[in-house]
């Protein structure tokens, strides 16, 4: 077997050159996580939550695909963070996602007036999405959004702008707000609306459109503020989503709200959908991403960033042959833009592993996504892998400590 994956990665590397992909594309066997040293602003905040010195959650954002928007792989992610660190809350989530499974514990819905903002056709895509890459919205008074979690801390956050209509917000049936609150702005402008109740406890708020006019609500988000309160994870995928995408959101929109909602970690996942577009390279691809990564280090100057390579691929020979280039290109862009880099592909086992994978119950029969056994023994590779840098970053930074002290 050995020898078969070594002449397969000999046959990939030719194959790449003969297509004309500019660059190497030689995989860089490694295991963890690479480049971890840039995990230590992130790693700093879980060492400050562990010690319950911050009150805030420690936030992670989650970016990606499908393998991201079905949160069955982020989930096992979520919760071996939350059983090491504490349950922060459900996060930032879209009312009525069409992509995400609903979280455990989180309810919500909309009346039938409001439109799903970035996806279908004519459903204003105008890359005013925020973070979740996707809105909700409506011109129509009488309208009503709600979601219900156990929780003491909400978040609304919606765009105003030219023609906006009114709202009110109520929260367990009563208004929070102190009166009607105008979305009526000259230019697009991102507002969060934080919303707390004194008492942890299943609580529901409702957002209702008082007038005639544009309401566009960018996501809501459910958080537990306590004394170390622990890690909140925000899952926002989006179905055959490439990394691309992101460049044609509305880039003051996307970093206003980040801003506000202040990651300390942000994964990017993507490359399984564009690894079999022709337009790329592994130069052209590793410039577009590292400047994204650079975007979102500038909204949240303070996050630690990880791309998270894509898992095996093998439903056409386009996708076996062009992975490599991919996870070569991902491997540069972290590189240049500072950030940390894991990749599934190698935890799979590399060249062929999907296949593997589908005889063990891991993989689906597209021979593209994963099980729901297979995203979460995914997401536990993963989580040991990050766990295992913490714990290297707190040793030598302990050992430091220990030794100024001296």
């Amino acid at each position: 077997m050995n020898h078969f994956r070594a002449l397969n990665r000999i046959f990939v590397g030719f194959i790449l050159i003969s297509i004309g992909l500019s660059g190497t594309a030689a995989r860089v066997n490694a295991k963890g996580i690479e480049n971890a040293a840039n995990l230590a602003p992130f790693f700093r905040k879980l060492d400050a939550l562990k010690r319950k010195m911050v009150v805030e959650p420690v936030r992670i954002a989650h970016f990606g695909d499908s393998h991201v928007a079905a949160d069955i792989l982020t989930a096992d992610i979520r919760h071996r963070f939350q059983a090491d660190f504490g349950d922060g809350g459900n996060g930032y989530m879209i009312a009525r996602n069409p992509f995400s499974t609903p979280r455990r514990g989180v309810t919500s819905g909309t009346s039938s007036g409001w439109t799903i903002n970035g996806i279908g056709k004519g459903a204003g895509n105008d890359g005013a999405y925020g973070m979740a890459g996707i809105s909700m919205s409506t011109d129509s008074a009488n309208e009503k959004m709600w979601l219900e979690s156990n929780t003491n801390h909400f978040e609304v956050y919606v765009l105003k702008g030219p023609g906006g209509g009114k709202i009110n917000i109520t929260l367990d049936g009563a208004s929070y707000l102190d009166g009607p609150m105008s979305l009526q702005a000259a230019t697009p402008t991102v507002e969060m609306v934080p919303i707390d109740s004194p008492m942890m406890a299943n609580h529901r708020i409702e957002i209702v459109t008082l007038s005639k006019g544009q309401t566009r609500i960018l996501g809501i988000a459910s958080e537990q503020i306590t004394n170390g309160s622990g890690i909140c994870y925000d899952v926002l995928g989006i179905n055959g989503a490439r990394v691309s995408r992101i460049s044609g959101w509305n880039q003051k929109v996307l970093v206003d709200t980040m801003k506000y909602r202040l990651p300390d970690l942000i994964i990017v996942a993507y490359g399984t959908n564009e690894v079999t577009d022709k337009d790329w390279t592994i130069e052209s691809y590793a410039k577009m991403m590292a400047g994204i990564i650079k975007m979102f280090k500038a909204a949240a100057p303070g996050a630690s960033v990880i791309v998270f390579g894509p898992p095996d691929r093998a439903d056409n020979d386009d996708a076996t042959t062009r992975m490599p280039a991919m996870l070569e290109a991902q491997r540069r862009a972290a590189k240049e833009a500072g950030a940390a880099f894991w990749c599934s592909f190698d935890a799979m086992g590399g060249p062929g592993s999907m296949d593997t994978w589908i005889t063990q119950g891991l993989g689906q029969g597209d021979h593209v996504h994963l099980t729901s056994a297979g995203y979460q023994r995914i997401g536990d590779m993963f989580y040991d892998d990050i766990s295992a840098a913490f714990k290297e970053w707190k040793s030598h930074n302990t050992n430091t400590r220990t030794r100024r002290a001296e």
